[in-house]
């Protein structure tokens, strides 16, 4: 059997920040499976690489194409859940927005459980990853492999420029910097973009990896089962292009699949809840009930304004600008972010009414929570995902509000010059139950799944601080399921850090 220091199951945004940390050794063996192509087609490549086509990217030849189970909190609805699949994973695909989060949401973390990730202990982790162009503050970080270019600085769309002056108008304050101590407000996104192109983990960490020798990515290598001898991990099977094969871990293997992909490995390796595993006779190797559970998304919705003209077309992410705000002044941190999209964001409304924008409302500390599970097993299947969407009054409460204040929004005057007339929801939809039915109809996913594989010390957490896998030894989850609560905003700044911090963490013996 071949052999290798370490395994990192998925090539995605984790797992290509522990090749390029872990490889820094030229000592050690790194292994990446990834279930996607090495390559893909001119076109594909050419959307990648353009910050305004990511819209065209879901639900192509690179998207796993998930689907929830019908979600009652939307309706009976089945979600479609976007999730990368080729090296550097959905990093290739995302919005480019870089958000941290609050520091109230790591200093969360702390409190449940998982010491050494408040905030001031994951601050130099985010700092080590950033090359931020603007000062705006001592807590950025300079000369990381991920550029933040500040979309105000960059020719940002009018309508974008609209949009803050709306919130401000409607007495929200600005900001200068959501990664930065005042998150609340209205202002400018930092978006992960370099000489006119996305930069993602593929690009800062994956590809320089790649150029070293002590470095092996195996591509269309979808894992099928974790090994163990006794109860320590020492290996992983995967299925080539149809054909099984076995390698093993002379360290550790690390799992970085995702929030949907991580879970289901480990339940098809005997790891999980005993009951769930008997349903497919799967040994239990590790009855740990809260793998897959705790599965929980970010959840939004729109609202899209005719405009009097055409928008000017993007040449950055589409979505420039923002509003984070609390629903209550008791919450910790904001819970609640408006997106501007200087496009349609329905794809149907905007065939027919090309010239219009969106506002996004979204609930980003939800309290729904939903759970990831087997449907057979095959490994090869794709697994049962119900997220749960609007499972909690609370919830839904707070997104029909948000719907609201993004009316609100629209109707000032620093729009006036540009809106005509609601296309979504439309005149006809006012307040009151009409507002809960439509966004019951028509709120869907922010494609910030997270939680299924939580850190913790509690009955449901699945990994330690250390982001080890309870009751076993030689494992770790280290992705967006390890999250126990998924942070206020897009999180993908928070799945680089998780990885930076264990890459730092394996490197310490700890």
């Amino acid at each position: 059997m071949r052999a290798y220091d370490f395994i990192i199951v998925g090539a995605g945004s984790a797992g290509s920040v522990l090749t390029r940390r872990l490889s820094e050794d030229p000592d050690v063996r790194v292994l990446v499976l990834e279930a996607g192509p090495a390559g893909t087609s001119p076109d594909i490549e050419t959307r990648i690489q353009t910050p305004a086509a990511w819209p065209t990217l879901l639900g192509s030849e690179v998207d796993w194409g998930y689907r929830s189970v019908p979600q009652p909190g939307l309706a009976g609805r089945e979600i479609y859940e976007p999730r990368g699949k080729l090296p550097g994973g959905t990093s290739n695909l995302y919005v480019l927005m870089h958000i941290r989060g609050h520091a109230s949401d790591f200093d969360g973390w702390a409190a449940q459980g998982c010491a050494g990730w408040d905030y001031q202990s994951v601050l130099p982790y985010f700092q080590k990853l950033e090359d931020q162009e603007d000062g705006t503050g001592p807590w950025i970080g300079k000369g990381g492999p991920i550029p933040l270019l500040n979309a105000g600085l960059h020719d940002p769309n009018p309508t974008s420029a609209a949009f803050i002056a709306a919130c401000r108008e409607l007495g929200y304050p600005a900001t200068d910097d959501f990664n930065g101590p005042q998150m609340e407000g209205t202002g400018w996104h930092h978006v992960n973009i370099r000489d006119g192109k996305r930069w993602s983990a593929r690009e800062g960490y994956l590809l320089p990896a790649l150029a070293r020798p002590n470095v092996t990515l195996s591509a269309s290598s979808q894992a099928t089962r974790l090994l163990f001898e006794g109860r320590r991990c020492v290996g992983v099977e995967y299925d080539q292009n149809g054909t099984l094969q076995t390698v093993r871990a002379d360290r550790e293997v690390l799992v970085c699949a995702g929030a949907i992909e991580s879970p289901k490995l480990l339940l098809l390796s005997g790891i999980g809840n005993p009951d769930h595993l008997r349903e497919f006779n799967i040994p239990v190797v590790a009855a740990l009930p809260g793998v897959g559970e705790n599965f929980h998304n970010h959840v939004l919705t729109g609202v899209i304004q005719g405009t009097a003209r055409p928008a000017p077309p993007g040449h950055l992410n589409l979505s420039e600008a923002a509003l984070f705000y609390k629903s209550d002044p008791a919450q910790s941190g904001p819970d609640m972010q408006i997106a501007f999209v200087h496009v349609p964001f329905d794809i149907i409304v905007g065939q027919q009414n090309p010239n219009s924008v969106s506002i996004l409302p979204g609930v980003v500390r939800p309290a729904s929570r939903g759970w990831v599970r087997l449907a057979s097993g095959n490994p090869l299947d794709k697994p049962r995902v119900n997220p749960n969407y609007l499972g909690t009054e609370d919830d839904t409460q707070r997104l029909v509000d948000a719907v609201k204040r993004a009316r609100d929004i629209f109707a000032t005057r620093a729009f006036s010059d540009w809106v005509t007339v609601e296309l979504l929801p439309g005149p006809a939809v006012a307040a009151g139950a009409q507002l809960r039915e439509f966004v019951r109809q028509r709120a869907d996913s922010y494609h910030h799944q997270a939680g299924s594989c939580k850190m913790g010390t509690d009955d449901l957490a699945v990994v330690d601080p250390s982001l080890r896998v309870h009751s076993v030894d030689g494992l770790r989850v280290v992705d967006a399921s390890a999250m126990p609560v998924v942070p206020s905003g897009n999180c993908h700044a928070g799945i680089l850090m998780i990885a930076e911090k264990c890459a730092g963490l394996i490197k310490a013996g700890l």
